[in-house]
């Protein structure tokens, strides 16, 4: 950074100063078009004194967020194609493989009825609440980092990212499967509060809403299997556990253990869902793993 070109420094001196007005103003950005513009202008600015140009930088990432503007609207669309929705089977699964942990109940209910307080958030509820949210922010601003820092572990992240959407995208449409919530509406077990966000009240940050907003637009309510929130929290912590060290590593498995914890206490998820989302992302890393080994090594083009 200090030996940047003054060019580049005034441009991500500009960039930082209005995205972080933004979220104090607007709150962190959940759209695509808001993420989009964040990313190309953070990569414009970043890049200003290099070889890589604006038209490079727009080459880049506009035909993957198209790739990812289409699938959140087909996910959107799923639901309405004719398939049958899966309520009472996945719900079966879930009572039968778990349910004598939890005194015959599903874990949702357990969990709601244990340690939900309708009257009262608990502290450790912002960090369910910061943890399912972080879904919709961490791999973007991943790939928005890795993009600056390493061209070539860009495509092979970004290459992750698109499997697994496309391949979770697929399943929602052949096997439409309810929620815990959606499950509860049905009366197939005690009433579930959907409450993996309102720890947000706690922080302050103006992003609830947005959530709220964003899911009535494009969310299908019956794309639980597989839970992507599970398969991309997965699908960092493979990417990166070769690359990082002791504490990073404890850390990610944190992450991903809290981030099972907030689906199936907020009623967003069942833990099958989560394990399969897993399966995923575990399948997408050996596959791209395999895949790159066939293609063979990309050079990087670091911008510097």
């Amino acid at each position: 950074m200090i030996n940047w070109p003054v060019e580049r420094k005034f441009a991500v001196a500009i960039w930082l100063g209005l995205t972080i007005g933004y979220v104090f103003w607007q709150g962190i950005p959940f759209d695509r078009a808001t993420q989009l513009l964040i990313i190309i202008t953070a990569s414009l600015a970043f890049t200003v004194g290099t070889s890589t140009g604006p038209l490079r930088v727009f080459a880049d990432w506009v035909p993957f967020f198209v790739l990812l503007y289409g699938y959140d609207y087909s996910r959107g669309a799923a639901d309405s194609l004719g398939f049958k929705v899966r309520i009472e089977e996945i719900y079966n699964i879930e009572l039968s493989w778990f349910g004598w942990l939890f005194d015959g109940q599903i874990p949702t209910v357990w969990l709601q009825q244990n340690l939900y307080d309708p009257f009262q958030i608990a502290w450790w509820e912002s960090l369910v609440a910061l943890v399912y949210v972080s879904h919709f922010v961490a791999p973007w601003a991943i790939v928005g980092v890795l993009y600056v820092k390493d061209r070539a572990l860009w495509a092979k992240f970004a290459r992750r990212v698109v499997t697994i959407s496309l391949a979770a995208l697929m399943t929602y449409i052949l096997i439409p499967a309810a929620p815990p919530w959606y499950a509860a509406r049905e009366g197939l077990c005690d009433p579930i509060a959907r409450i993996a966000t309102r720890g947000w009240e706690l922080i302050g940050l103006p992003i609830a809403g947005q959530i709220i907003s964003l899911g009535q637009g494009v969310v299908n309510q019956v794309a639980a299997i597989p839970s992507l929130h599970a398969g991309m929290a997965v699908t960092i912590t493979l990417f990166f556990w070769s690359r990082v060290g002791t504490k990073t590593k404890a850390f990610l498995v944190f992450y991903v253990g809290l981030m099972f914890f907030a689906l199936v206490f907020g009623g967003e998820h069942y833990i099958f869902d989560a394990v399969l989302g897993a399966g995923y992302a575990v399948a997408v890393e050996f596959g791209c793993r395999a895949w790159e080994r066939w293609r063979g090594p990309v050079g990087k083009n670091p911008a510097k």
